[in-house]
């Protein structure tokens, strides 16, 4: 009878001990925030994306329908509930614990996301957004970290001009740390849609520091100035997308487009020289023939004139005077 006293005596002191703890950290304990913790802010994050855009996909459909009985749209408001339900169980049950993409995920599991990844690329070269859509959307069930069907949904609202959506998904990309120059290019032209100009030349560069090697990057950000009519700085950049890519028509006219605006002859005739060697589009050799030689007869005809000049040593833009001609 002891020995069971004993034991009896120990346990309540044990549980009077772990009360006496709670009581005394009960209000540390009320205060911790469960969206402190990343992987649950991020998951968070998810849903609500998904439950979004499920919703725009649900008023989209069940718009027409309420207009046949409100009964039918009740059904397609209750499917497209439980999608969505099925899909955060779909999360739930292979995303739990997963910190990266394909860390601790099975086989099989990988050789589906290959599979729906590709059939999702499909459907975006045949432009059937909506089914392309539902292949990422499923590649985030599987993976809740997969960051490519990150970059696609983003890309798919950017090519449907959503633009909120994809500003979303892509700045969700940059939280997660794998941003790359196209999420900032991405992030850019959104920005320029909207008129902020400050961000999207931000986003521009932040592109060409990540992407510095690819002469798109370059030709972007040159292209962005330009439509920003800040042509001083736009040289720079489409200069360096001929050096990358030598052998590319198009950026060879930007070049000689930047080169025309900023009323420099001599690199104007130049740079449409080489562009007569790369494209075989006769109309447009005469449209720029006639704006080079238009140029040229302005530069001859003006006495002393003041014109930017483009330095052939570094590429840079710079004023100088040429001297009064002889008639």
């Amino acid at each position: 009878m002891t020995a069971p006293l004993i034991f009896l005596a120990l346990g309540l002191g044990c549980l009077a001990w772990a009360i006496f703890l709670l009581s005394r950290r009960w209000t540390d304990i009320r205060l911790l925030d469960p969206l402190t913790i990343k992987e649950e802010r991020h998951r968070l994050k998810r849903e609500e994306m998904i439950r979004k855009r499920f919703e725009r996909m649900r008023s989209e459909r069940s718009q027409p329908m309420r207009r046949f009985g409100r009964s039918i749209a009740r059904s397609f408001d209750s499917l497209y509930e439980g999608l969505v339900q099925r899909l955060k169980a779909m999360e739930d049950s292979y995303g739990s614990g997963t910190r990266s993409p394909f860390s601790s995920v099975a086989p099989t599991t990988q050789e589906r996301i290959k599979v729906v990844l590709l059939e999702a690329r499909s459907f975006v070269r045949d432009i059937k957004w909506s089914e392309a859509e539902k292949r990422y959307l499923e590649v985030l069930a599987l993976d809740p970290h997969n960051v490519e069907a990150y970059k696609g949904l983003g890309t798919i609202y950017l090519k449907q001009k959503i633009y909120q959506q994809a500003r979303d998904t892509f700045m969700f990309i940059v939280k997660m740390k794998k941003a790359d120059d196209a999420t900032y290019a991405a992030l850019a032209e959104i920005e320029e849609a909207a008129g902020n100009h400050h961000e999207a030349e931000l986003y521009r560069m932040q592109a060409v520091e990540l992407g510095g090697k690819q002469a798109c990057r370059h030709a972007e950000l040159a292209a962005f100035y330009l439509s920003t009519k800040d042509l001083l700085k736009a040289w720079a950049p489409v200069k360096r997308a001929t050096e990358l890519e030598p052998n590319s028509a198009k950026y060879a006219e930007q070049a000689l487009d930047v080169a025309v605006q900023l009323g420099d002859a001599n690199e104007a005739r130049n740079r449409y020289q080489r562009f007569r060697l790369l494209s075989d589009d006769r109309s447009r050799f005469q449209y720029w023939r006639e704006k080079v030689e238009v140029l040229e007869t302005a530069a001859r005809e003006r006495a002393v004139p003041v014109v930017p000049a483009i330095s052939a040593e570094d590429g840079t833009v710079k004023k100088r005077r040429t001297k009064k001609t002889s008639t």
